[in-house]
């Protein structure tokens, strides 16, 4: 694992790229006075320093008279139709694990960022801060980060009207006339000593039932797994893997979705897989099979409730896949490797 001096993966930011476009920003203007080669920018798996992409962020608000571009961008759901946050929302347990599981998966990619949960007596306060890096220079991203943790709050709630208690931000308060057009609710202040969405105690009570804690565990290995082998390569098929593992059981991620968030065509996807010997209905295919096959030698779980939460409709079909890959059906494997 890398430890915490090691540097953070520079983002890949050809998503951004086509956010700042739905926002109206002028990218060519903004890449060119950034000395950024705009044609880079609209390239699959283009990747920029953390430090430029806050610079960019800064300059692309500055330049579309948008003080709150990253506020906007955060809220933006197509931002965060993927990845690690959406799984942990639907698979945690509660919110308290949750905020546990996003604070281990930063840890690992971008030491840089500390994330913290504030509780106090009546409520409390997800807390946000940038290392050694001045909050006027980074401004844009933090904001991106509260809004991010509003939109996942809502979801936590089922309430996409849901608004912030209070907000709290490192940097200076903006003009009176630009905070008549600030995007959020709430009480905003302004100068704190670190940035936060406040928010009532109760909503840490959200807990997911009908969700088997064993193989929670599981799910948070692989993802967790996954996430430290990104780390250690620029490899193609290891983000690949890292996006799928956060979205097992989702049945709205499919290659089109997956060329989305990776800021490609569904063609390149394929094609780029197809280089690496294989195709995106395998990849996934390998993964849920390896989490089946843990979860049937080391968990209780019903071969029923293991089939949902892999994306399966129906049990059958889980069982004719795995049969398919390993030979076996999913009782005669869990009767030969069960270790309970």
């Amino acid at each position: 694992m890398r430890n915490s001096k090691s540097p953070s993966r520079k983002p890949n930011i050809r998503r951004f790229h086509q956010a700042l476009q739905r926002m109206s920003v002028d990218t060519s203007a903004l890449y060119t006075e950034l000395g950024i080669d705009p044609e880079l920018m609209d390239t699959d798996n283009t990747s920029i320093s953390t430090v430029k992409h806050y610079e960019l962020l800064e300059l692309a608000a500055a330049k579309s008279n948008n003080y709150f571009l990253g506020i906007d961008l955060g809220l933006d759901s197509r931002n965060s139709e993927l990845g690690v946050l959406s799984y942990m929302l639907h698979n945690a347990p509660n919110m308290k694990r949750g905020i546990e599981l996003l604070q281990r998966y930063v840890a690992l990619v971008a030491p840089e960022l500390c994330i913290a949960l504030l509780e106090r007596e009546d409520d409390c306060v997800l807390t946000f801060k940038i290392r050694d890096v001045s909050p006027s220079h980074c401004r844009q991203a933090m904001e991106m980060t509260l809004a991010q943790y509003v939109l996942m709050l809502r979801t936590v709630m089922s309430d996409d009207a849901w608004q912030p208690s209070r907000l709290y931000f490192e940097h200076g308060a903006p003009s009176a006339e630009e905070l008549r057009h600030f995007p959020l609710g709430g009480e905003l202040i302004f100068g704190h000593k670190f940035s936060g969405v406040c928010f009532p105690k109760e909503v840490m009570n959200y807990s997911n039932r009908d969700f088997d804690l064993q193989l929670l565990e599981l799910l948070e290995s692989q993802v967790l797994n996954s996430a430290e082998n990104l780390l250690g390569s620029d490899s193609f098929l290891d983000h690949i893997r890292l996006l799928m593992s956060s979205n097992l059981g989702n049945e709205k991620v499919t290659a089109d979705t997956m060329a989305v968030a990776l800021g490609m065509s569904r063609r390149t996807l394929h094609r780029r897989l197809s280089d690496s010997g294989t195709t995106f209905n395998a990849l996934r295919e390998s993964i849920v099979i390896s989490v089946a096959e843990e979860s049937l030698s080391k968990t209780s779980v019903s071969i029923s409730e293991l089939a949902h939460e892999l994306g399966y409709s129906e049990s059958s079909a889980f069982d004719r896949a795995f049969k398919r890959l390993t030979g076996q059906n999913p009782l005669a494997y869990r009767k030969q490797h069960s270790s309970l």
